[in-house]
């Protein structure tokens, strides 16, 4: 699943919670699950980034690791 479309599960899933309990305040419900999409979203890029920055990382230290067993051979 996308991020998307775990948010949008997530979604459905607080809108039937909300939709149980008594009627009233359906501009501030609205609000909330807007607002907590939005927060979910900005989590699963927040942990999308976080994982990129630490393949680079690993890919780095592969790197430099290749280039001193390289020099190592040469000499």
């Amino acid at each position: 699943m996308t991020p998307e479309e775990i948010v949008h599960h997530i979604h459905q899933i607080n809108r039937q919670i909300l939709q149980a309990r008594p009627a009233g305040g359906e501009a501030v419900s609205q609000q909330m699950l807007e607002l907590m999409e939005t927060a979910a979203l900005r989590g699963f890029q927040f942990g999308s980034n976080v994982a990129m920055s630490m393949v680079q990382g690993a890919l780095l230290v592969q790197l430099v690791r290749l280039d001193g067993a390289r020099k190592k051979h040469i000499e």
